[in-house]
């Protein structure tokens, strides 16, 4: 099961909160309108922190790179 979660880890987290918000949604805790922009947000806030991990990366990288 966690064999691919390094690669595929902001389809599973997404996955998660959709079944989180339809629960929520279902028992009437969220409107659908709350639900859809929930959906909405995560997305963006789980691509933005693949980016920040992305870049700490890169900088660690070209910083531990040594000259030949």
């Amino acid at each position: 099961m966690w064999t691919n979660f390094k690669e595929h880890w902001k389809t599973t987290l997404t996955g998660i909160v959709l079944a989180l918000s339809v629960l929520l949604t279902t028992i009437g805790v969220f409107t659908p309108e709350q639900a859809t922009e929930v959906q909405t947000q995560s997305g963006v806030i789980f691509t933005a922190i693949a980016n920040i991990i992305g870049g700490i990366s890169a900088l660690i990288l070209m910083f531990k790179a040594k000259d030949s």
